[in-house]
């Protein structure tokens, strides 16, 4: 991030969130139906 490490530590948990964010963004969130999909083709057994 071209951060010197006494900029680094200085930094709060915010401001280290908001650079962090601006980098790296998030992927978009998974839908409900994208949700059932996964489930279906992946459901949960009894391991027992």
């Amino acid at each position: 991030m071209g951060l010197s490490p006494r900029d680094f530590w200085a930094l709060s948990l915010p401001e280290w969130r908001a650079l962090c964010e601006a980098r790296f963004p998030a992927p978009p969130s998974l839908g409900r139906g994208a949700l059932d999909q996964l489930m279906m083709q992946h459901p949960d057994t009894n391991h027992g």
